[in-house]
C-alpha cells in the first residue's frame, strides 16, 4: 500500500504508527498527506500524547483536488453511462419486472435526444389523435420509441406465429393463481369476508387473463397476454390494480416469459427490448403530460 501511495495513489491508506513515520509528516510530503491525530484531551502532556500516538492508527490521507477526480471520471464513464444514471430518476418506482426504461435508451441509443415537445403532444391528444400519432406530432425520444415498439412488435410476432409450439394454461396459468387462492383461505389474519374479496378479485384476474381460452395456447397468445398483462400494470410503474393482485400478475407474467423463451430462447432480445421500450414510452407519456402542470 506504501508503495503504491507513494508512486501516486489518490486514495486514504491506514498505517500503523511505524509505518507513518516511514511515510514522514505532512511536512516532508507537503500539501499531497496528512496525518490525522485525535484531538488533545484536557490534561494530556507531551508524554502521554506521544504514547497514545504510538498506540493508535495513524491515518495518511492523499489530499484530493476536485478538478483532477472530475476529470478522471470523465475519461472513464461514457455519455451512455451517465444516461443509465440518470435515467432513474424516471423509473426508480418502477417494477423492473415489466421493463427497464433507462435500458431502452441506452439500447436503442435515444439518450441523447430530446424527450419531445409536450405542448405538441398534450394537444395533439385533445383533438383526438391516437398516443402513436401524438408521439409522432410531438417529435424526440417519444417519437423513436413509439417507432421502435411498432417495429419489434412486427418482428416478434413474425416469429412467434411461426412456431409450432404450444403453452399449457393450467400449468403457467392455473397453478399460480389456485395456489395464490390456498395462501387466501389459509390466511389466518383475514376475516372471511375479506378473504372471500380477496378471492374473488383472483377469480376476475383468472377470467381476465385467459378470455375463454382453455387447455394449450400458441406462442403468439402467449405473447398478447403478456402484453395485455404489462399494459395493466403500466408496465411496472403506477397502476391502478390492487396491491394484493400485483404479485399474482407478476407471477403470471413471469410464467408466460419463460414457457416462450423455452420454447425459443432466440426470443429473448426481441422481448427485452420491446418491454424496455414499452416501460421508456410509458415514462415519457406520463413525463410530458406533466410537464405543463409543472410548468
Amino acid at each position: 500500500m506504501i508503495v503504491c501511495w507513494e508512486n501516486g495513489g489518490n486514495e486514504p491508506i491506514y498505517v500503523c504508527a511505524s509505518h507513518a513515520k516511514q511515510l514522514g509528516s505532512s511536512r516532508e510530503h507537503g500539501p499531497e498527506a496528512r496525518i490525522l491525530t485525535t484531538p488533545s484531551e484536557p490534561g494530556d502532556n507531551a508524554i502521554k500524547r506521544g504514547d497514545r500516538l504510538q498506540a493508535r492508527e495513524a491515518v495518511v490521507e492523499k489530499a484530493n483536488s476536485s478538478a483532477p477526480l472530475e476529470a478522471s471520471r470523465a475519461v472513464v464513464e461514457t455519455k451512455a453511462g451517465r444516461a443509465m444514471i440518470a435515467a432513474p430518476t424516471r423509473s426508480a418506482l418502477r417494477d423492473l419486472t415489466f421493463g427497464n426504461s433507462a435500458k431502452a435508451m441506452v439500447d436503442e441509443a435515444i439518450w441523447n435526444l430530446a424527450t419531445g415537445d409536450s405542448e405538441v403532444y398534450r394537444t395533439a391528444l385533445q383533438k383526438g389523435k391516437s398516443a402513436a400519432e401524438a408521439a409522432q406530432a410531438a417529435g424526440g425520444q417519444l417519437a423513436v420509441i413509439h417507432q421502435k415498439v411498432s417495429e419489434y412488435t412486427v418482428k416478434l410476432e413474425g416469429v412467434l406465429s411461426e412456431s409450432k409450439a404450444t403453452i399449457n394454461l393450467g400449468e403457467t396459468v392455473d397453478k399460480p393463481l389456485e395456489q395464490a387462492m390456498l395462501e387466501v383461505i389459509s390466511h389466518e389474519a383475514k376475516t372471511d369476508l375479506e378473504k372471500d374479496t380477496a378471492i374473488q378479485r383472483l377469480g376476475a384476474v383468472q377470467e381476465w387473463v385467459k378470455r375463454g381460452l382453455q387447455g394449450d395456447i400458441t406462442l403468439l397468445q402467449a405473447n398478447q397476454i403478456m402484453m395485455a398483462i404489462g399494459e395493466r400494470l403500466n408496465w411496472g410503474g403506477s397502476a391502478d390494480v390492487s396491491e394484493e393482485c400485483k404479485p399474482v400478475y407478476r407471477a403470471l407474467y413471469g410464467n408466460l416469459k419463460a414457457a416462450v423463451r423455452t420454447a425459443i430462447p432466440e426470443t429473448q432480445n426481441l422481448h427485452d427490448r420491446l418491454t424496455n421500450l414499452y416501460a421508456a414510452k410509458s415514462d415519457l407519456g406520463r413525463e410530458l403530460l406533466a410537464a405543463k402542470e409543472l410548468a
